[in-house]
């Protein structure tokens, strides 16, 4: 369903998130958490900037809008979980 580069870029990093995590702990490094937040913040914003997330006015939502709003809400959860990891609270809304 997700075709756009930039859409399998985002999957791609958003899946690092586990590994990621566990060797930053491993290794007492944080900056690995906050470089990796960084990244995944780069990918979403190339990601939203190419692909629309909801339909235009007056057009049907598809399938492809579900599955990009569940790449939208599974970003927010890595970058808050990200976030809370490093002691910072992450805001609602932007």
């Amino acid at each position: 369903m997700l075709s756009h580069d930039t859409e399998t870029e985002l999957l791609a990093k958003l899946s690092e998130f586990p590994r990621l995590a566990v060797q930053a702990a491993q290794f007492r490094e944080p900056h690995r958490i906050a470089r990796y937040i960084e990244e995944v913040a780069g990918s979403y914003h190339r990601w939203y900037d190419n692909c629309r997330v909801i339909p235009q006015s007056g057009n049907p939502v598809e399938p492809i809008h579900r599955t990009r709003l569940w790449l939208n809400d599974a970003a927010g959860v890595v970058l808050r979980n990200g976030l809370g990891l490093l002691g910072v609270s992450a805001p609602e809304r932007m």
